[in-house]
């Protein structure tokens, strides 16, 4: 056999490896369950029951608010022909119905209320007046961030859990495997903010931010002060910041806490005002694009608040 016919069935084989290869990827890809999770806390969380098993992607751009998020008309599209959609609650997502009766009948899109089982709290008096006007379905009365209690996210854990065996039952044991793996995680964690928030010198949280860490606050026992509503659309009642001021001048903390994406310049006007400085809590769902392409994950998220809160708390260190 000549060179040349030898170089000419080796590309031929080559291209014929290739093709096949290629052919068994697309394949795998489609025979994966197919998931779009609303925000990031549910697209890690999926992510991690899923595996190899699930293909996710997050509905909420990095950096929108999720609250009053505006769905354009292929992004509808896109879930309802998804297998899978997660939500928190209607809370949360107040979008989330559009949705839902888009796929109603049309599709076999199964929609998910991931917070179903947990117990809601309510916003404080003053935060019922203080909410956005403008959105025809954000008339919430209940604080949404359920997933800071870890408590709660395992229960998140298990209606995703459910919802994929629900799906793909023949691969229930290996979801089931993932979860049980994740919330030992979780309740890890758990003890951990319970161990490292035990005998702090202040017990409050003053918070620069909208109204997203009461959840945490209440399980481990610790009061909770913001300056705005559930909403980043919200504007802040000149009260709220009053109370907030008075209270850091009060307590003469050396720390508040802020947010990225809900309106710095408040942050840095309070501690310029104040003299306290400036720590960073990340609500779980707020994350930048830039969060995303270092593969940032919820648990890594969480370790980094409790280092803050007990800087800004004044915690013995372990």
């Amino acid at each position: 056999m000549s060179s040349k016919i030898f170089a000419s069935v080796l590309i031929i084989l080559t291209l014929i490896t290739l093709s096949c290869k290629l052919s068994e990827d697309y394949g795998a890809q489609n025979d994966k369950l197919k998931v779009v999770a609303s925000i990031f806390p549910l697209y890690d969380f999926a992510r991690a029951i899923g595996g190899e098993k699930v293909s996710v992607s997050m509905l909420i751009p990095a950096g929108a608010d999720a609250h009053n998020y505006e769905l354009r008309p292929d992004e509808i599209v896109k879930v309802i022909n998804t297998d899978v959609f997660l939500f928190i609650n209607f809370e949360m997502e107040h979008w989330a119905h559009k949705i839902i009766s888009s796929a109603a009948e049309k599709t076999n899109m199964l929609a998910v209320e991931t917070g179903q089982g947990t117990i809601l709290l309510p916003l404080t008096a003053s935060f019922q007046h203080d909410l956005p006007t403008n959105h025809e379905h954000n008339t919430s009365r209940f604080d949404p961030h359920i997933w800071l209690d870890f408590a709660n996210a395992q229960i998140i854990i298990d209606n995703i859990t459910e919802a994929f065996i629900n799906k793909d039952q023949k691969n229930s044991d290996y979801y089931k495997n993932n979860a049980s793996e994740y919330k030992s995680q979780l309740i890890a964690m758990d003890k951990k903010y319970h161990r490292g928030l035990a005998k702090c010198q202040s017990n409050t949280i003053l918070h620069a931010g909208h109204w997203a860490f009461a959840y945490l606050a209440k399980r481990y026992k610790l009061k909770y002060i913001a300056a705005y509503s559930t909403s980043a659309e919200a504007e802040p009642l000149p009260e709220n910041i009053f109370n907030l001021v008075e209270q850091t001048k009060k307590m003469k903390t050396p720390y508040i806490f802020y947010e990225d994406f809900i309106a710095p310049r408040l942050a840095r006007t309070i501690s310029q005002e104040t003299g306290a400085e400036l720590l960073k809590l990340n609500n779980g769902h707020d994350i930048s694009k830039n969060d995303i392409k270092k593969g940032v994950t919820f648990l890594k998220l969480m370790e980094e608040n409790l280092l803050n809160l007990q800087k800004g708390l004044s915690c013995p260190q372990p």
